[in-house]
């Protein structure tokens, strides 16, 4: 294809100008922040740090078009445990009682449909919230065991590096502390901190595990 001198002077203004024209004929994916209240009205109805957790176990990790993050009051604390999901850095939505895995599901579905968010991570992300929610560490470790065999199964690394794999086996290593299999522990501890190397609680669970060998 012959471009003419005018043209190659004319494209980089035309670039600077209209910047979505080397766009033209592709389909632009949606950026999408979902902001999870840290109210401690919110808190107590099992948001927080629970709720956030629950929206990181439904994201596989090669989606980089969902951002989940922790949030100040979203003013309707009676209506908590409440959610702000933020598209294209202005279009707003609130979505109000979400406690649980399928709530946190349905609200992604309707907000980023496009996501199409695997199913294994749904049933991985509700497991999660049982084990968290059981006080017998025997039933913790089994429930986890089977996440960890699911999300294993057929090798896809967008499962078995997300973060419900690096929350199962964090849950798991803790459980196994609790009923003295270190080498267990140990075992899930170190597999965690290669999938998420900052965050310390894995390297808790690993300290403790390491002084009782």
């Amino acid at each position: 294809m012959m471009i003419n001198t005018a043209t190659m002077f004319l494209l980089p203004l035309l670039m600077l100008l209209f910047p979505s024209a080397s766009s033209f004929g592709t389909t632009q994916q949606k950026k999408c922040v979902v902001k999870v209240c840290h109210n401690k009205d919110c808190c107590k109805k099992g948001g927080g740090d629970n709720l956030l957790s629950t929206f990181r176990d439904l994201v596989p990790s090669d989606n980089n078009q969902l951002t989940i993050e922790s949030t100040g009051c979203l003013s309707q604390c009676g209506k908590g445990p409440n959610v702000c999901v933020v598209k294209n850095g202005s279009d707003e939505k609130m979505y109000y009682d979400i406690k649980d895995a399928l709530d946190a599901s349905a609200v992604l579905d309707v907000a980023t449909p496009e996501a199409d968010l695997p199913i294994e991570l749904l049933v991985a992300a509700s497991n999660i919230h049982h084990a968290e929610h059981t006080a017998s560490p025997a039933k913790k470790e089994e429930l986890m065991t089977s996440v960890v065999t699911d999300l294993s199964k057929n090798s896809n690394p967008a499962l078995m590096n997300s973060h419900a794999m690096f929350h199962a086996l964090t849950i798991r290593a803790d459980a196994r502390l609790d009923t003295n299999n270190i080498d267990g522990a140990i075992e899930d501890a170190r597999l965690a901190s290669k999938i998420f190397p900052s965050e310390g609680k894995v390297w808790r669970i690993l300290a403790s595990a390491e002084e009782q060998r």
